[in-house]
């Protein structure tokens, strides 16, 4: 019986890292502009990015630290510029996977928020990227984010 269920445990697992590649390589087939920072660990700080003249991103990411497991609220606010769609997804570097991307609510064209969560990693310490696309009239703009969890 254990191992049924972890076979099946272990099917979905993988599905779902199926499917957060092929997202990604969707959405990557449609960015005009990729922005890599690396002045800011969004893991302990909000990060504010310029991406055009007096246009500004700044997306926080909660709880400090952003523990494996736990929900995590994602908080974006555009300055100088309107976007229709946020969505964010993270992609673990040492154990190379993508998870699904987390489509943010739209509460204004500035302002979107929303939920998050990152997968247990058997690593005590962990590279990611959290990988911010935002969809405006005139580009899709992916913006990622390099940081580090450390599992307690």
């Amino acid at each position: 019986m254990k191992n049924k269920v972890f076979l099946i445990a272990s099917s979905f697992a993988l599905i779902l890292i199926f499917l957060g590649y092929w997202y990604q390589q969707s959405f990557d087939d449609k960015v005009q502009r990729v922005i890599y920072v690396n002045d800011c660990q969004i893991s302990k700080t909000a990060c504010q990015v310029k991406v055009g003249e007096g246009q500004f991103l700044t997306l926080s990411i909660l709880p400090k630290g952003m523990p494996q497991t736990k929900p995590l609220a994602i908080n974006l606010v555009l300055k100088g510029f309107d976007a229709n769609e946020a969505l964010v997804n993270f992609e673990g570097i040492e154990i190379n996977h993508n998870l699904l991307p987390y489509s943010l609510d739209r509460h204004d064209a500035q302002h979107f928020s929303g939920k998050g969560f990152l997968s247990l990693c058997s690593l005590r310490t962990m590279n990611w990227l959290a990988h911010l696309i935002v969809v405006t009239n005139s580009e899709t703009l992916k913006v990622s984010f390099p940081f580090v969890t450390v599992r307690n």
